[in-house]
């Protein structure tokens, strides 16, 4: 015996439900990331530029912040660039799925007729 328990339904991973009110407001905190994203990629650049810090320690130190600043594989710049796609992807995703729900909402609206009681 299982339980009793009905099965959950089984949602496709690509779906993506949300409440409108919801999904403007992570809209709105993901352009947030996204602009904080923007400002990381622009300083990780800078330090991708050789860092005159001097020698010995201080030479050593400017040397590894050029390093892990530049673009490329496995830099800094890369993986944040990376990520703000993905922030982008989710934005999409989430105003997809509010042009869904507008679409739907409007045609369930459509098809009810109120009519005076009596």
């Amino acid at each position: 015996m299982t339980g009793g328990h009905a099965a959950a339904p089984v949602v496709p991973a690509e779906a993506f439900a949300v409440a409108p009110d919801l999904a403007t407001d992570a809209f709105r905190r993901l352009s947030e990331l996204q602009d904080v994203v923007g400002r990381l990629v622009r300083q990780a650049k800078v330090l991708g530029r050789t860092v005159p810090l001097g020698g010995g320690y201080a030479g050593e130190l400017g040397e590894f912040m050029a390093r892990y600043g530049l673009e490329g594989e496995g830099s800094a710049v890369e993986a944040l660039t990376r990520f703000g796609r993905e922030l982008e992807s989710l934005k999409t995703q989430i105003n997809t799925a509010l042009e869904r729900y507008r679409a739907e909402d409007e045609a369930a609206a459509d098809g009810v007729d109120c009519v005076g009681g009596g």
